[in-house]
């Protein structure tokens, strides 16, 4: 089971892993440079799980200060919030984990461009009760795994596999869309990874298949900076023997990155 394995041991995805991410197969270095001269962005290098939750409780209270403020003056006009985004690589990894979103697209294909390699993006849609995974390479567009109750983009037959289950809810079908270049899977493959799983949240079954094939691996909350917010979890060297580096992006409330040159579909 892979509970019982080292971090540096376990590729996949459990399923209580991280619902969104953006994983770079480079170094923390490469992202690094790319994340300061593209995006322009402020980046603190080599830190320790300290700076990150010292750097936190920083922003928040910020944002309490702003609370008062707000409520005093409400027309006056405040800084953005900085809010800082670790991103690290395990030991004997070979992807850079960044927890984002996982819908931000642009910022994973500027990526997978500009440092000339593979970039993930996951995406758990719990409103909608759909996930996404995507692969990009280089300037492509080259896997895509949708999967859930309501798959909106049909993108008509664009599809190598369609399957539809209704064991999973009786007044809907649990749908999984799969199609790629750069590789060949039959339906009963599919459809035997996720039947496996069927019973896991969220269905990871064929995901976790997906991630090994690429020897990725998408973290549990607790191998996560995330997991270091609270004041109970205080066993910082735990962390930082995990990991090969880690360093963090400081991120105004009001930036945003936008390339409307994004590959819509695997060709």
């Amino acid at each position: 089971m892979t509970e019982n394995l080292s971090v540096a041991q376990k590729l996949g995805c459990d399923k209580y892993a991280l619902n969104n991410c953006i994983l770079v197969k480079a170094p923390v270095k490469a992202v690094n440079t790319v994340v300061q001269q593209y995006f322009a962005l402020e980046v603190q290098p080599h830190c320790k799980i300290a700076d990150y939750v010292d750097a936190n409780k920083a922003s928040w209270k910020k944002v309490e200060r702003h609370r008062q403020v707000r409520n005093s003056r409400p027309d006056k006009s405040l800084p953005p919030i900085l809010w800082t985004v670790p991103f690290w690589r395990y030991l004997n990894h070979q992807w850079t984990i960044l927890p984002l979103l996982g819908t931000e697209e642009s910022i994973a294909f500027a990526l997978a461009l500009l440092l000339n390699t593979d970039v993930i993006t996951f995406h758990d849609s719990h409103h909608a009760s759909f996930n996404e995974f995507k692969v990009f390479r280089k300037d492509q567009l080259v896997e895509h795994y949708l999967f859930g109750f309501e798959c909106g983009k049909d993108f008509k037959d664009d599809w190598d596999i369609k399957i539809e289950d209704s064991e999973f809810d009786v007044w809907s079908s649990y749908e999984h869309r799969f199609k790629s270049s750069i590789r060949q899977v039959t339906e009963a493959e599919l459809r035997a990874e996720f039947l496996a799983r069927k019973h896991d949240r969220g269905n990871r079954g064929f995901l976790d298949a997906c991630l090994k094939y690429y020897r990725a691996y998408i973290p549990l909350k607790e191998e996560t900076p995330y997991h270091y917010h609270g004041e109970c979890n205080s066993d910082f060297q735990k962390w930082d023997s995990l990991v090969e580096r880690m360093d963090m992006m400081v991120i105004p409330s009001n930036w945003s990155y936008i390339d409307w040159k994004i590959p819509a579909r695997v060709t």
